[in-house]
């Protein structure tokens, strides 16, 4: 009889879309990178699709862009100082528009063989108006 974990395993998905489209931030949750960096891992679902995307946001200063880009869309206003305060519950359910682009991700196949192929990435998030993006 075979025994086996597979809760980790997941299905090949289809990159989503090029262009704008509407996610809703489904999960958010602090962790460290493999090169030490402090870093939040952010889960988008695309509000047409149902797609899960992953979204790492470092949190280190001089490379936080991103992380100010997802705060900034959930209508966390930074202080004169340009301090943001804010926690996980505060971007949980919000609604934001991210800019998709098909990336070409390089892999090895089982045969050696070096393969091509176009991953959806999530590069840039605004903020919705009135249920409309801002761009």
């Amino acid at each position: 009889m075979f025994e086996m974990d597979m809760s980790h395993e997941k299905e090949k998905k289809q990159a989503l879309p090029e262009g704008w489209r509407e996610f809703e931030i489904l999960t958010c949750e602090p962790e460290i990178s493999k090169s030490g960096n402090d870093m939040f891992v952010f889960v988008f679902v695309d509000t047409e699709l149902n797609q899960e995307e992953e979204i790492y946001a470092v949190a280190v200063e001089g490379k936080r862009w991103f992380l100010k880009q997802i705060l900034t869309a959930c209508g966390i206003e930074a202080t004169k100082e340009s301090v943001f305060k804010w926690d996980i519950p505060d971007v949980l359910n919000k609604t934001v528009f991210g800019r998709v682009e098909h990336i070409p991700e390089e892999w090895i196949d089982r045969k050696g063989e070096t393969r091509v192929t176009k991953k959806g990435k999530i590069v840039e998030v605004k903020a919705l108006e009135g249920g409309r993006r801002i761009l």
